[in-house]
């Protein structure tokens, strides 16, 4: 996370959102240069590990980015947006967006809409061009 809050990777179009407190970003593609399109991060840059460690203006704002950024998901087309915070591999927390596209299959879960074959994925062009949709939504 402070690697893209510091600028040292570059994010696919650029920040959705960067206050004070947090920052919304799509995540940018890494090992085989390919990502999920759509799939977001909300951070807050203080190092917290999980829900717990925010204050309360930390939380109002995390909670602010997880809906503005769930509706734009859904204003370009996501059927659902789903909501996850892991925390497993950085001590900072990191909220995921991933958007559930109209054309993945019934029977694929929620945790696996980024892996079936035919999910929506691109190189960070393709990334770009998602951000610059959600922020003209």
């Amino acid at each position: 996370m402070c690697q893209e809050h510091l600028g040292e990777v570059v994010i696919p179009g650029g920040p959705l959102a960067a206050t004070k407190l947090t920052m919304a970003f799509h995540i940018p593609p890494i090992d085989d240069g390919i990502v999920y399109l759509g799939h977001l991060l909300v951070t807050p840059f203080r190092h917290v590990a999980d829900f717990a460690g925010l204050d309360d203006a930390e939380s109002g704002e995390v909670g602010v980015q997880i809906q503005r950024w769930s509706a734009a998901l859904k204003r370009v087309g996501a059927e659902r947006v789903y909501i996850a915070t892991i925390g497993h591999a950085w001590d900072h927390l990191h909220v995921h967006l991933l958007p559930r596209w109209p054309e993945t299959p019934r029977e694929v879960r929620w945790h696996a809409v980024d892996e079936w074959e035919g999910a929506r994925r691109g190189g960070f062009t393709e990334a770009a061009a998602i951000v610059e949709q959600l922020r003209s939504s």
